[in-house]
């Protein structure tokens, strides 16, 4: 029997885990008490259920829509948590996590028009939104940006079919993606640019060009969620 830790008192068991990407997994867990959580959030993860050993992840389901709660994630070379939540665990374990964290939401923004960019993983807390805007937000007008390395590393691909999405593949790029990566120009063609709330996730040299980029073209409501979040001294990302 696994015990919580001070930091972890959520206590969740495995339902299945499914493969995204090549190196991309998502781990369906169920919690047997309610977990309050707000689409966007993130939670430490106790790794190995060890009160030392601490992983930030972005909780990529979303409440009041998704059956289960997810975490989405990549799996890193010598990574101690991605290889542990990718590889060593499966069904019927128990992990625990903390109490969800973070202000990278939507639930709270009146607007209703939207630009959501993302790269990468940084695709899991705009997944996570996007589909409270559709549950609770379904007259708001959403438009997704999403880069990817190539069209094999597209997380939740079946799932982006259900919504409108610009897919942005920087090698490889077949049919329905933008090849390259993300441009002022790409920028320019979304409708109402300056009118909309931008919310991105990605690396910071991304984060940074869309936060330049935006903004000299006029946009005022700007948020952004960085992967590695100060929460404790012992979390990181990988």
């Amino acid at each position: 029997m696994t015990m919580p830790t001070s930091q972890c008192p959520w206590r969740m068991q495995v339902h299945h885990i499914r493969q995204e990407t090549p190196d991309v997994w998502t781990v369906a867990l169920l919690c047997h008490d309610y977990y309050p959580y707000r689409a966007g959030q993130y939670a430490l993860v106790s790794v190995r259920n060890s009160a030392e050993t601490l992983r930030a992840y972005t909780l990529s389901s979303t409440p009041g829509v998704s059956e289960y709660i997810t975490l989405t994630v990549r799996r890193i070379e010598d990574g101690t948590g991605s290889q542990w939540l990718t590889h060593d665990i499966k069904r019927g374990d128990y992990i625990w996590l903390s109490d969800a964290m973070g202000d990278f939401t939507c639930d709270d923004k009146t607007e209703d028009k939207f630009l959501l960019l993302a790269a990468g993983c940084g695709v899991t807390p705009i997944m996570s939104m996007r589909r409270w805007l559709a549950k609770y937000r379904p007259q708001a007008d959403v438009q997704v940006i999403f880069n990817v390395r190539s069209p094999d590393d597209v997380i939740f691909a079946d799932e982006w079919r259900q919504y409108p999405v610009t897919l942005v593949a920087e090698n490889h790029a077949t049919e329905g993606f933008v090849a390259g990566r993300l441009t002022t120009e790409l920028l320019q063609r979304v409708p109402d640019l300056a009118s909309r709330t931008i919310m991105t996730c990605g690396p910071a040299p991304y984060m940074d060009f869309v936060e330049q980029s935006v903004k000299a073209l006029g946009v005022t409501r700007f948020f952004k969620e960085k992967f590695f979040t100060p929460v404790a001294e012992t979390a990181t990302s990988g």
